[in-house]
């Protein structure tokens, strides 16, 4: 059972070993009212240079409190990929006796890390990134400094569930508002990875028919394992009356959304700019928001089509709310954080070491759910 404050006891674990003397922390962070209680642990370890707010996930009062006792830069990836841009926007905040890592979410330097390896030389420590798309954007660039990923890792398959969770209730509450159910309702789903997987999984509950665009074997296999229909894309968008895209790799474009059935509703499961290869801003058709986070696209055949949260991620909607699961991946950054601090690595993209992953299990079991080994 959950009890008061349970997020302070869990923290506590994470820091009790002290304070890294001379480290400074630049963090990607979604900005949710859950975040106050880890960035105030994670100032307890080393000191916050800069709070960089995914731009999609920002939740005003938490801004505001963050604006109070930490810098806060604006994130976007035109500046975090141009290395003489990142230079000047981070050289200035790591004082001369400092080292300096990175918490990432969503491979936002990944292109620059080389550059700010070769400024700081071994006093960039690395970076530990949060997301399957940030780890496929450190995977493809040669690497300068130590990554360490928590993607993969057991802990963050829990989170994953649930994020999967989240999305569809977000979905469905937003059709709900064009007065449409998911109940015998045609679906495609663009991705079966983890996510998708628990986002496959939900919709069948919810008794619609769906189809799979998957392009990797094996999960194409793992998902006719499961009992989905693999179909190709023409066929999906073709059939779907929703269309969930959880690639975080431009899953569509805009022939892609000529070819989708009248009247389709499209979500994304992460930020537009990864999921699809088009800008809306771009987008050369009169759009209008019918409903509170739903914009209408109408097409040049005057037909229309929804993009649910204006084509963002879904589950924002609603927070993004994914109960006590989120802390397991929390402390799973301050251990990689404290991992670079005190055990300097070659470059390369690794995990965390099992153990570690074990010790957190159990003391998030203890404080959340009363659980004791």
């Amino acid at each position: 059972m959950r009890s008061q404050g349970s997020e302070h006891l869990f923290f506590r674990h994470f820091i009790q070993q002290g304070a890294i003397d001379g480290l400074c922390i630049v963090l990607v962070t979604h900005l949710l009212p859950d975040r106050p209680h880890f960035i105030q642990a994670l100032a307890q370890i080393g000191r916050i240079g800069a709070i960089l707010p995914k731009p999609k996930s920002v939740h005003g009062p938490t801004l505001a409190w963050a604006h109070q006792y930490f810098p806060v830069l604006e994130l976007n990836r035109h500046w975090s990929n141009c290395p003489q841009q990142v230079l000047a926007q981070l050289a200035p905040l790591v004082a001369a006796h400092e080292r300096l890592i990175i918490l990432d979410i969503g491979g936002y330097f990944a292109r620059t890390q080389a550059q700010l390896a070769e400024f700081f030389g071994p006093r960039f420590l690395g970076v530990v990134e949060m997301t399957e798309n940030g780890h496929q954007r450190y995977e493809l660039e040669p690497l300068s400094a130590p990554v360490l990923s928590v993607a993969r890792s057991p802990l963050k398959q829990a989170e994953d569930i649930q994020i999967g969770l989240s999305v569809v209730y977000s979905a469905e509450s937003l059709a709900r508002t064009l007065n449409r159910t998911f109940n015998v309702c045609q679906a495609a789903l663009f991705g079966y990875g983890k996510v998708g997987r628990s986002i496959a999984r939900e919709l069948r509950c919810r008794n619609l028919h769906l189809d799979v665009v998957e392009t990797d074997e094996l999960r194409q296999v793992e998902a006719l394992s499961h009992g989905f229909r693999l179909v190709d894309k023409q066929q999906a968008l073709s059939r779907a009356e929703l269309v969930v895209c959880s690639t975080g790799n431009g899953s569509l474009n805009l022939t892609d959304l000529e070819a989708l059935r009248p009247g389709a509703m499209l979500a994304s499961v992460t930020s537009a700019d990864d999921e699809f290869a088009f800008c809306l801003a771009q987008l050369p058709w009169p759009s209008e928001e019918v409903c509170p986070h739903v914009l209408a696209l109408t097409r040049p055949d005057e037909s229309v089509i929804f993009l649910l949260n204006r084509g963002e991620a879904v589950n924002f909607v609603h927070g993004a709310v994914i109960g006590d699961y989120v802390y397991l991946v929390l402390a799973e950054i301050m251990e990689g954080m404290r991992l670079l601090a005190e055990f300097p690595m070659v470059p390369g993209l690794r995990d965390l070491p099992p153990d570690l992953m074990r010790n957190i299990a159990r003391h998030w079991l203890a404080d959340f759910h009363g659980v004791s080994q």
